[in-house]
């Protein structure tokens, strides 16, 4: 990848420089991200938690239908498909988007004290 990304976050240097052997996967991850460049790694708690379900379901709410470009559509914001260890990735179309949405969903402050099933959104 080129030295010519633009200023964005560093999970999402990485990922576009990531090389995996694959060169289609690369190219179709790099179509994935690319609309979404302002990506931070997000505590969602475990799969199918109400955290999770209430965070998508905020960034639909504040941010319209989530990005999918392989699907023909461009939205403001995308989720990873994997969550590891109770984390994932989320990319936002502009600096802006992804404060508002950090603002709204920080980490909790003690991840063992916060049951993610009570989880709101602030502000």
């Amino acid at each position: 990848m080129s030295g010519d990304l633009p200023a964005t976050t560093d999970l999402f240097r990485r990922t576009m420089a990531f090389e995996s052997g694959d060169p289609e996967r690369d190219a179709l991850m790099r179509k994935v991200w690319s609309p979404t460049p302002w990506m931070v790694d997000v505590y969602t708690g475990r799969c199918g938690e109400v955290r999770e379900h209430n965070i998508i379901r905020w960034c639909h709410d504040a941010f319209g239908q989530q990005s999918s470009p392989i699907h023909g559509h461009t939205g403001d914001w995308a989720r990873g498909g994997a969550t590891i260890n109770g984390w994932t990735w989320f990319g936002f179309s502009s600096e802006a988007l992804m404060r508002q949405f950090l603002g709204a969903w920080p980490q909790p402050d003690s991840l063992s004290e916060t049951p993610a099933t009570t989880e709101e959104p602030r502000g």
